[in-house]
């Protein structure tokens, strides 16, 4: 038999994520300014430009930058039909407009000089950057998926020369498989591609009203600072075995796990301090009583994580077009691991990554 010999010579399995992700080998850098700290609309502008990471291909690295900005304004439609001749302007888009905030994709070469322009819109409440280095990442994919179809073409050339229908039979198979795999590894290039070219802004929008209810106001800092497109925590400390599926890209070295998919709908999790001291159910209920009102529904449900059980809510927005954001937890003692799914499409289906959850494994 020719079989097993050829499948050794087979890439793995794909992109499942094992390991410690409190691991020196994060190549996140970060600079987060808060809102005590953030100038104000006309403020120093080139301080914030100077703090700004590079440019994307420098050195051969291949970065994906985001950004994140808090803004008050006093007219919320006006600011959002401004930021979005912005975007076109640069060559970029926005793909998606929500009541509280929109996402816009830059074109990288135009990110340092569109962020200090969004500075300038408004009172800044918010700004972080975040960069992730994906060149090693990249260069991974690249190699299995060349590995993978090298090895594909072997098995058709095996196909031809047998006869045994046993034999083809499992050649067949395994030319399935890696077929799969071919093009789960093609989606994930793109998705990377893709968001190396485009960087995003997340803007968040506030009106400048006497009787707005700020976040500021709820006692739990870090229920105060969710963000359905940044984790709440820069750090997991748990080992952790995800696969979310097919047409997910997994950033696994990171400090924290998180995996998008093409349609943008993203999962993080992450860990916090669990401080005041509190079950599931304490903040189950804590996220429900603090952010229910920003939301046009707020239902409880539990996620499983192999055999551990994350108590939490699936809120969806009051936006023509909703989108559905999960944050759910599982306490550790003086741990709180937080899991969060974002999907810019409310209706979309996530069966299959609750699936892929469900048969995962958190220690």
């Amino acid at each position: 038999m020719i079989l097993p010999v050829i499948l050794l010579a087979g890439c793995g399995s794909g992109y499942n994520f094992l390991g410690n992700a409190e691991m020196d080998a994060s190549r996140m850098e970060s600079e987060a300014i808060m809102a005590d700290e953030a100038p104000m609309a006309g403020g120093d502008v080139q301080k914030i430009s100077n703090a700004l990471p590079p440019e994307n291909q420098e050195s051969g690295r291949k970065r994906i930058y985001n950004g994140t900005i808090g803004l008050i304004v006093d007219k919320t439609e006006e600011k959002r039909k401004e930021l979005e001749q912005l975007t076109l302007d640069t060559g970029g888009y926005v793909e998606s407009s929500y009541t509280d905030y929109m996402i816009l994709r830059i074109p990288a070469a135009a990110f340092r000089e569109t962020f200090s322009r969004i500075l300038e819109m408004g009172t800044v409440t918010q700004q972080e950057i975040s960069t992730l280095d994906v060149t090693d990442q990249y260069a991974d994919s690249q190699q299995r998926l060349e590995t993978a179809r090298k090895t594909r073409e072997r098995l058709y050339d095996l196909l031809e020369k047998s006869s045994d229908p046993e034999e083809r039979s499992k050649i067949l198979r395994e030319i399935g498989r890696l077929s799969e795999e071919i093009e789960s590894l093609n989606q994930q290039l793109i998705l990377m591609e893709n968001r190396i070219a485009f960087s995003r802004i997340t803007v968040h929008l506030e009106p400048r009203l006497s009787d707005y209810i700020s976040r500021s106001a709820i006692p739990f800092d870090w229920i105060a600072t969710l963000d359905p497109l940044s984790p709440v925590s820069g750090k997991l400390k748990a080992k952790l075995k995800i696969d979310p599926g097919t047409g997910f890209a997994v950033f696994d070295r990171e400090k924290y796990f998180a995996a998008e998919n093409a349609d943008g709908t993203t999962l993080f999790l992450s860990t916090l301090e669990n401080n005041p001291r509190g079950d599931s159910g304490f903040w189950q209920q804590a996220l429900s009583f603090h952010l229910s009102s920003y939301y046009e529904e707020a239902v409880p449900l539990t996620i499983a994580l192999g055999d551990s059980e994350f108590q939490g809510l699936r809120f969806t927005s009051k936006d023509r077009t909703p989108y559905a954001y999960t944050v759910a937890v599982l306490t550790e003692g003086k741990k709180l691991h937080v899991l969060e799914i974002f999907s810019p499409d409310a209706s979309a289906d996530l069966s299959l990554l609750m699936k892929a959850l469900n048969e995962g494994e958190i220690r």
